[in-house]
């Protein structure tokens, strides 16, 4: 591992020692993800198509369009997500993998990455990922991605505290509090977790980290010079705020 995107992969608690709670933190559904990017492989004339799960958190999402009947690869940075999402989805190929610098055995006709973009954020680490997923794609194969959107994100980060605490199935709770600022187009995140089991210490620790979100004028300028055709960008969907967007581009 080599980028810094995927050290902080290694580093967050949400992603490593908290890889175990992550989805009773993030239960939102993942089944309009999942629709809308089927949907469009569909269109594509792929509708069992061999895919790529870049940066695939617990296995949700893979899961969900397995379900659809595509061929799904998991990829993550984070040893503990990967390690989730191979519990979910056991018939998958698991891959432990920097995306900046991933280079698959055999070519996908889809890679979708939902989020993990906006932890690159530098130039460099932008035009590599985005180099990676045309190399790991078959000539008119399709990257669908998820982003943060650049204005809606600046908006929302007030330095509101987003707290959430969830019961851990009776045995204690955890609550995770999440504050943004934005500075030099940069959102700045510091975490704070909580863990109380029953009959133990609580346990606490905090996390900061840098996020950087997108413009659709930088988009369209990095696909298409990491060799990418017909760029669609589109609200998210399946978010539960309006800062997201959703990304369709072809490999030339």
């Amino acid at each position: 591992m080599t980028s810094r995107s995927a050290s902080t992969s290694q580093e967050r608690p949400f992603y490593a020692q908290y890889a175990w709670a992550y989805d009773h933190l993030i239960d939102d559904s993942p089944e309009p993800w999942a629709a809308a990017v089927h949907d469009r492989l569909v269109r594509a004339g792929f509708p069992r198509a061999a895919v790529l799960d870049a940066g695939c958190g617990t296995g949700r999402h893979a899961a969900a369009l397995a379900a659809r009947g595509h061929e799904v690869d998991l990829a993550d940075a984070s040893k503990e997500l990967l390690r989730q999402a191979a519990l979910r989805c056991p018939s998958a190929r698991a891959l432990h993998v920097d995306l900046c610098s991933f280079r698959p055995e055999s070519l996908y006709q889809a890679v979708v990455c939902r989020g993990v973009l906006n932890d690159m954020t530098t130039d460099d680490e932008r035009d590599a990922v985005l180099r990676a997923f045309a190399a790991s794609l078959r000539a008119g194969g399709l990257v669908v991605l998820d982003v943060r959107e650049e204005a809606g994100s600046r908006g929302r980060a007030n330095g509101t505290p987003h707290r959430r605490t969830v019961d851990l199935h009776g045995r204690g709770r955890l609550t995770f509090t999440s504050t943004s600022t934005w500075n030099a187009d940069l959102l700045l995140v510091r975490e704070e977790y909580e863990l109380d089991l029953d009959g133990e210490p609580s346990r606490q620790s905090t996390y900061e980290f840098a996020m950087r979100p997108w413009s659709g004028t930088e988009l369209r300028q990095r696909l298409a010079r990491a060799g990418f055709t017909d760029v669609e960008i589109a609200p998210g969907v399946g978010r539960r705020t309006d800062d997201r967007l959703f990304v369709t581009a072809a490999r030339a």
